[in-house]
C-alpha cells in the first residue's frame, strides 16, 4: 500500500485500480484517443506479465519461487529508487505493476484465510466476518483469528498508505527504500521457515 501511495503522490499519472483502468480504457478508445488508451494498456499488460511470472516461477522451481521471486522484487525496487526524477512516468509504473502483480499472485493468504494485496475492501468485509463470528458459540475461536489476521492486513494497508503519503514528497524515488525494508523482513521469515523445516 506503501508503494500505491508513493506512484499516487510522486507518479503521475498513478496506478490505478482495475476497474478505473478498464472504465479510461473504454472511453478512451471510444473517443479515438488511442494513445491515452495505449497509456491504460500497458500496466495492465505490466500486471499480466507480473502474474505469468509469479506462476512461471511457481511451476519451475516450486519451493524456491517464493525466495527467487522476493529477491527479484527487491533488486527492482531498489533500483528504481535510484532512478532519476525525469525517468518516463509510464516506464516506472509498468515496472512497478510487473512487481506489485508479482506480489498479489504470490501472497494471497494470510493464515489460513484468502486476502487481497491490492483492495482493502475486500478484507475489511472478512475481518467483519470474523468479529461476527467471534460473537457466535460455534464459531467464536475461528471468528476471533480471522478477525484478528484480516485486521493486521486492513492496518498494514493503512499503515502502508500513511507511510507512502508522508514519505514520497521528502523522499521521492528513495521512498521505495522504505518499501523494501518489509519485504526483507518476509525474505528473512521465509527463508528461516525453510531451514527450520529443513531440519525436522
Amino acid at each position: 500500500m506503501c508503494g500505491d501511495q508513493f506512484n499516487h503522490v510522486h507518479r503521475h499519472p498513478p496506478i490505478e485500480h482495475e476497474h478505473r483502468v478498464a472504465a479510461s480504457l473504454v472511453s478512451d478508445i471510444l473517443r479515438h484517443n488511442l494513445i491515452q488508451a495505449v497509456r491504460h494498456l500497458l500496466p495492465i499488460f505490466g500486471f499480466v506479465l507480473g502474474v505469468l511470472s509469479a506462476k512461471l516461477l511457481e511451476h519451475h522451481l516450486k519451493d524456491h519461487a517464493i525466495t527467487i521471486g522476493l529477491l527479484c522484487e527487491i533488486s527492482a525496487l531498489f533500483a528504481l529508487s535510484w532512478l532519476p526524477g525525469g525517468f518516463p512516468d509510464l516506464a516506472y509504473i509498468c515496472i512497478i505493476a510487473i512487481v506489485g502483480a508479482y506480489q498479489v499472485a504470490s501472497f494471497r493468504r494470510a493464515d489460513s484465510y484468502a486476502y487481497n494485496s491490492t483492495f482493502m475492501t475486500g478484507n475489511l468485509r472478512t475481518a467483519v466476518d470474523g468479529l461476527f463470528e467471534s460473537f457466535q458459540s460455534k464459531t467464536h475461536d475461528s471468528g476471533v483469528r480471522k478477525f484478528r489476521s484480516l485486521s493486521l492486513v486492513v492496518l498494514s494497508f493503512l499503515l502502508g498508505a500513511t507511510a507512502g503519503a508522508i514519505l514520497s514528497p521528502r523522499f521521492l524515488n528513495h521512498t521505495l527504500w522504505f518499501i523494501d525494508l518489509p519485504l526483507i523482513a518476509v525474505l528473512f521469515l521465509v527463508l528461516h521457515r525453510k531451514s527450520t523445516l529443513a531440519t525436522t
